[in-house]
């Protein structure tokens, strides 16, 4: 297996119409999703806002107490647990997981609604990281469906090029990381 950059996998005329991002998100939240929840206009403002504190793995909440297994409902992941209690402090990782309150979570196929949507925030922000604050943009989405839609069809479709992935023999994305220095 040859991992091939999408200039040297895919046709001119696929090049020529790709979105090209750097793997980066630069957006926030959907403003009217902002607007509707009451979300701070960034990370920082929302962070402090709701207490600040040290992000640490043994402290995610930034409570200042370490979590435990123990704190968290039976059949709940620590992870998916710990994203519920982050919407006002820190809407990535909330999102990352739900969808806005009392909006239902679609699964299977993603639309071409959907798809337009996801190239056009794409365009706008760019995309590869923050997929929770991506995915505000699609309602019924979550930002883990919208990293697997990325590296299973949108990438190998050649709808849009990411300098961190490379084509492998069978047509997959494949993530290399940055390749920039300094």
């Amino acid at each position: 297996g040859v991992l091939a950059p999408a200039e040297i996998h895919f046709s001119d005329s696929v090049i020529k119409t790709a979105i090209r991002v750097t793997g980066h998100y630069s957006g926030w939240v959907e403003p009217e999703t902002m607007a509707r929840l009451g979300l701070r206009s960034n990370a920082a403002e929302a962070w402090e806002s709701q207490g600040g504190g040290k992000f640490t793995f043994k402290d995610p909440l930034g409570t200042g107490k370490r979590l435990t297994k123990r704190a968290v409902p039976s059949g709940q992941s620590i992870a998916k647990y710990v994203a519920s209690k982050l919407l006002k402090k820190n809407p990535n990782a909330y999102f990352y997981r739900h969808t806005e309150p009392g909006v239902e979570q679609w699964t299977g196929d993603w639309t071409e609604e959907e798809r337009n949507i996801f190239l056009s925030v794409a365009s706008e922000f760019g995309c590869g990281d923050k997929w929770g604050l991506f995915s505000t943009y699609i309602p019924h989405r979550v930002g883990y469906q919208c990293s697997n839609y990325y590296r299973q069809y949108v990438i190998p479709s050649g709808w849009i090029i990411d300098e961190n992935y490379r084509i492998d023999s069978a047509g997959g994305a494949i993530y290399v990381g940055s390749h920039k220095r300094g």
